[in-house]
């Protein structure tokens, strides 16, 4: 079951639009920005592994390969990118590029909630309406682990 749909807009600050992989993912060059972004990403580029995620999940350049956009997703909602936060969440609920885990998803939602991306709100909502209270506090302790591990807000 699909509980929502990404949101794979590259809403990133203007002061980052002079990065390489940034611009030509936003003139649709995709096939360079393919290279760029991943050389980028491999040194741990928060908005290249943004990007590269998004370009993975829509096939932009690349082959489309859910396992890909998670990784580079995940990658990128460790080092607290809050819409790449949101999108893990959401790749977690459906099983994109991986087994669909609610409670981990609820926990991604919850951060990226947190960290004021407001499209996540409605999102923590619908599938916090879904897990047992057991399950919400599983998400607490996730919540609380990825934190501290990911020196995250």
């Amino acid at each position: 079951m699909k509980y929502l749909t990404m949101l794979l807009l590259l809403s990133i600050s203007q002061s980052v639009w002079a990065n390489k992989c940034i611009d030509l993912v936003k003139s649709e060059d995709f096939y360079d920005a393919a290279d760029v972004c991943t050389a980028m990403a491999e040194k741990g580029e928060s908005n290249a592994q943004f990007a590269l995620a998004v370009m993975y999940y829509e096939g932009n350049g690349v082959i489309s390969d859910m396992g890909k956009a998670q990784k580079w997703m995940r990658e990128a909602a460790q080092k607290n990118h809050n819409q790449a936060q949101y999108n893990l969440g959401i790749m977690l609920a459906n099983g994109q590029g991986g087994s669909s885990d609610l409670v981990e998803a609820y926990a991604w939602l919850k951060i990226s909630m947190d960290n004021g991306y407001s499209a996540a709100a409605d999102s923590v909502s619908q599938l916090g309406g879904e897990l047992s209270s057991s399950e919400k506090k599983s998400a607490k302790e996730i919540i609380k682990k990825i934190k501290d591990e990911y020196k995250i807000k």
